[in-house]
């Protein structure tokens, strides 16, 4: 690829990511500080208010929801557009049990055993509240080069493509066979998917810029 065809690139991706449409900040989410913690570059961010009544009321009857946050590494680049750096991408799959009044939440691309949390206020907490996420080791960036760190979240209700991997995770932990079938068929979570009213909740919001060779570590 060329550079004029690379820059395009880049300038068709930067676009994507900050001019799709999005309701304003009512996830309460804020990014930063920046820090150096053992030579990496860390952000911490949080999402004060990600509910609504509707969405709490949406989940407690049982409706997936996929949580999911995109953060991006930037460096500013005068009269163009700024340079993607680093991008990491984690994705929470939710579901409320009924049958065992917890919630069941499955991260990353790989199956694994869920993990329970009882409350609405502890999913909250085990989802938005404030965390450090390492980024990049501090050496690999241009010292006196001015960054930031974009984050998005986004609260979605379950696709039709992801039914069927609900309806396994749920059969496939349900080991007892005394307990009532878990899974719900197809069809009826896709029309209840329809008429819940749970629309894409989204935010995005920004670190303030930061040269590398100024960051210091959290007191």
């Amino acid at each position: 690829m060329n550079v004029t065809r690379r820059g395009a690139a880049w300038a068709i991706l930067a676009f994507l990511l900050f001019a799709r449409p999005a309701a304003a900040n009512d996830l309460g989410l804020s990014v930063g500080p920046v820090e150096l913690v053992d030579g990496a570059v860390t952000v911490s961010y949080r999402a004060e208010t990600p509910w609504t009544p509707r969405l709490e009321e949406t989940l407690l009857r049982g409706m997936p929801a996929t949580v999911t946050f995109e953060v991006g590494l930037w460096k500013r680049r005068a009269l163009w557009f700024d340079k993607l750096v680093l991008a990491i991408k984690s994705e929470h799959k939710v579901l409320y049990d009924p049958w065992e009044r917890t919630f069941r939440v499955r991260s990353g691309p790989v199956r694994r055993k869920a993990r329970t949390v009882p409350t609405l206020d502890s999913l909250a907490t085990f989802l938005f509240s404030e965390r450090r996420l390492p980024l990049v080791a501090a050496a690999s960036l241009d010292p006196n080069a001015r960054y930031y760190v974009s984050v998005r979240v986004t609260i979605r209700p379950l696709t039709a493509e992801d039914l069927d991997e609900v309806e396994d995770w749920l059969s496939g932990e349900a080991k007892n066979p005394d307990k009532p079938e878990r899974g719900v068929p197809g069809y009826l979570l896709g029309i209840a998917v329809n008429i819940s009213g749970l629309g894409e909740r989204t935010a995005l919001a920004k670190s303030e810029s930061f040269r590398p060779a100024l960051l210091e570590a959290p007191q």
